[in-house]
């Protein structure tokens, strides 16, 4: 078995792609047109002809390059045909060409090279049956009582006006991220767009008021839903209920897994297992090899 380290301009990137959907984690994350987006030059560690892949998300600081895990991307890791060697193989060769990591793994990846911390998602396998509890049920009638109604934003010149006006401010303002992510994010926007992928759903009121909106990428078997708001939070009239509920029904039958994109926090998991979603478990690689006193500061 034999690894390859191909930079960026070469990747063929039909194989790459073609390597994600085959294995048993066909996540969306992975694939070249969200890659391109999310860290522009990732390179590609290849074994043979495309049977395995890892994308190298590399940085560099004061001349030392470090593996990070990108914006708007839960897990990564090693795709296609694997084994427990095969993925050791790929762990291996990033621990010997990186004294600092700081990735996730996709569920996939199991190993006893080192210690790894268990993270969480939530998730609907379709060919599974799920279903949605009291309140959610009690926040879709709410919403149908007053006349909400859920619908497609279609055309792109509309998505990127409520990219900048809408979702973009309230994320800065709520989770505080940083102006290069919010560009990433509109890169991402984009390429997903550009490449049939993306899906922008919102729930209006009975005035045409905006209530709630969500982005949802989708390669045809890995649905996730990336990021969504309601407008107003006291004026609850289970929009973003309604608004979830039609985008599971909508891809029943155009993916195999939706994912909610993570969920640790006690409301957000609340509000994923209200609408049917299951805990799915992957995990953080952390390694910290720099000399002192650089060790110290990554900490």
């Amino acid at each position: 078995m034999k690894l390859k380290l191909i930079p960026h301009t070469n990747i063929d990137l039909k194989k790459w792609d073609e390597a994600v959907l085959s294995s048993s984690t066909p996540f969306v994350f992975a694939q070249s047109f969200y890659l391109n987006a999310t860290c522009k030059n990732w390179q590609a560690l290849v074994l043979n002809d495309y049977e395995a892949v890892m994308p190298l998300t590399e940085g560099k600081k004061l001349n030392i390059r470090y593996l990070y895990q990108p914006p708007f991307t839960p897990a990564l890791g090693v795709f296609g045909n694997l084994n427990k060697e095969i993925v050791d193989l790929f762990l291996k060769y990033i621990l010997e060409n990186y004294k600092f990591i700081e990735i996730e793994l996709n569920g996939s990846n199991e190993t006893e090279l080192l210690p790894l911390k268990k993270k969480s998602t939530f998730v609907i396998d379709y060919a599974k049956a799920y279903s949605f509890n009291d309140n959610t049920k009690r926040n879709i009638a709410k919403a149908k009582k007053n006349d909400v109604v859920v619908e497609e934003i279609a055309e792109l010149k509309a998505i990127t006006k409520y990219t900048d006006k809408v979702l973009l401010p309230w994320l800065k303002k709520e989770i505080g991220i940083p102006a290069k992510h919010a560009a990433i994010f509109k890169d991402l926007v984009h390429n997903s767009f550009q490449y049939s992928s993306l899906k922008v759903f919102a729930a209006y009121g009975p005035a045409k008021e905006l209530l709630s909106i969500a982005y949802f990428i989708s390669n045809g078997k890995h649905a996730v839903y990336l990021k969504g708001m309601s407008i107003n939070k006291k004026d609850n009239l289970g929009s973003m209920h309604a608004l979830m509920a039609h985008a599971i029904e909508f891809y029943k039958h155009k993916s195999k897994l939706f994912d909610f994109g993570g969920g640790n926090a006690p409301g957000m998991s609340s509000f994923y297992k209200g609408l049917g979603g299951t805990e799915s478990n992957y995990h953080i690689l952390k390694v910290n090899n720099l000399m002192w006193p650089l060790n110290k500061l990554k900490k």
